[in-house]
Parts: C-alpha cells; sequence; structure tokens
C-alpha cells in the first residue's frame, strides 16, 4: 500500500512531462514543401490535395482554420475585399512583393497575400474568419519559391496597414469604370480625365450612386446627348471614399 502511495507522485510526473512533450512538438513549427514553394507551420498544420485547371492550387489546414493557394498565370489579386471590413499593405516577402488584406476585426472577414512570383506566375493564399491573424501572416512571410531572396524579409508590422492601400484606386477604377471608359481619350464613353476636371467628388458620387439627384443637371445631360442617350451604369453600394480614391487615381494617371 505503502509502495502504490509513493509511486503515484512518481507517475503524475510522468505523465505531466509526456503532456508538456507533446503540446511543446504540437507548437513547433515545421516546413511543408509544395514543389514550386515552401512554407512553414506550426506543428498540427497539414496539407490539402485539390484540383486545378490552369494553375497549381491546393490548401492546408489544422482542422480549425484553411488556406488555400493558387499559382499560376491568373491567381487572383487583392482588391475584391470588402474596405470597410479589411485593411491592406504592401510588404516584401523573401524578397518578392507583396499585397496583403487582413480583417479589421480578426476573424471577421479575409486574410490573404499575392506575390508577383515572376513574368509569367502569380501566387496567392489566403482564408477566412480565422482568428489568428499573427499565426497567419507568420506563414506568409515564411513563404519560399526558388526566385525569393531571403535576406530581403522585413519585418511585417500592423502599422503597415492601412484603410486603403495605394493600388486600390486602379482597381476599383478598373472594376467600377475600366469596362467602359478610357482615362485620356473617348471611346464608347467620355474620358474620365476630362469629366473629373469639370465636376468634384460630390458630384460624381452623386452619378454613380443617387443618379437622380443630377438628373437634370445640364453635365449630365450634355453627356447622354453626346453619347447617344446612353447611361452610365449606376453603384448604389459606392462610398465617397471609393470615388475619391477612383478620382485619385484618374488624376495621378
Amino acid at each position: 500500500m505503502l509502495h502504490t502511495i509513493l509511486m503515484r507522485p512518481r507517475l503524475i510526473s510522468i505523465l505531466f512531462i509526456l503532456t508538456v512533450s507533446c503540446t511543446t512538438k504540437k507548437a513547433d513549427w515545421q516546413t511543408l514543401d509544395f514543389g514550386p514553394f515552401k512554407l512553414k507551420t506550426p506543428g498540427d498544420w497539414t496539407e490539402i490535395e485539390r484540383k486545378g485547371i490552369d494553375s497549381y492550387v491546393g490548401g492546408l489546414t489544422n482542422g480549425k482554420d484553411v488556406l488555400f493557394f493558387d499559382y499560376g498565370m491568373y491567381s487572383p489579386d487583392i482588391g475584391d475585399e470588402d474596405p470597410k471590413k479589411h485593411k491592406f499593405a504592401q510588404d516584401t516577402i523573401n524578397g518578392l512583393v507583396a499585397r496583403l488584406a487582413i480583417p479589421i476585426t480578426p476573424g471577421d472577414g479575409y486574410i490573404r497575400m499575392n506575390i508577383l512570383v515572376n513574368s509569367g506566375n502569380k501566387f496567392s493564399i489566403g482564408g477566412r474568419n480565422i482568428q489568428s491573424t499573427d499565426t497567419i501572416l507568420k506563414i506568409f512571410k515564411s513563404i519560399i519559391f526558388k526566385e525569393s531572396d531571403t535576406a530581403v524579409n522585413s519585418v511585417l508590422t500592423m502599422s503597415k496597414f492601412k484603410e486603403y492601400p495605394p493600388w486600390i484606386g486602379k482597381n476599383l477604377f478598373m472594376k467600377k469604370c475600366g469596362s467602359c471608359h478610357a482615362l485620356n481619350s473617348h471611346t464608347e464613353a467620355p474620358a474620365l480625365k476630362d469629366l473629373i476636371q469639370d465636376r468634384g467628388t460630390d458630384w460624381l458620387f452623386k452619378f454613380f450612386a443617387q443618379r437622380d439627384q443630377v438628373a437634370n443637371d445640364s453635365m449630365h445631360l450634355k453627356l447622354k446627348a453626346v453619347f447617344n442617350n446612353r447611361e452610365c451604369m449606376t453603384f448604389p453600394e459606392i462610398t465617397k471614399e471609393e470615388i475619391e480614391l477612383i478620382v485619385d487615381y484618374i488624376r495621378n494617371n
């Protein structure tokens, strides 16, 4: 009986050591090799296989959070994320320029990255509604391609993330206006550089989002007359901040 009592503390100590050892091993970071690139993750992440058509696609998960990647000519860029819910940054990941988006509120939105790897291929990786932004950014910063330079890997801090990145104006222009308008020449629609000189941001916001408020405006009527009574598309969801970003892009290009 006494022997059994004396053994209990020793048994408890052994179990404690084994538990700590397993936990430590799980917390260690590992390298996952996907062929064209490698990255590091916590020890409980594993690869996910997917089939792509014109890109190399796949993913990784820890059973709770999931990241998917796309490597090829058509990998999606950053810019479609809701700017009210995300912040954006541009950074250097092992010598390659990367664009990043993170949710303003962790776990509510996308965390994504896009890298122009070479003249023929881009790389995008990201997930949705992931709580641990710091862990995912650490995974992103570890990504290495054959084109990478590990000597150039700046420190990625939260201060680098802004509500609107420098490139968002161009993305908004291409998404909202680029299918019909050019910057400096008349096509099937008027040159936007001329248009913004005649009307300010407030007018453009009403024109895009509240068309009825400028329905009888002389500029609106003139444009309709010149372009065969055609109406420009409306975007009721657009914000004044987005209009300002589009205008800034048009003025500077």
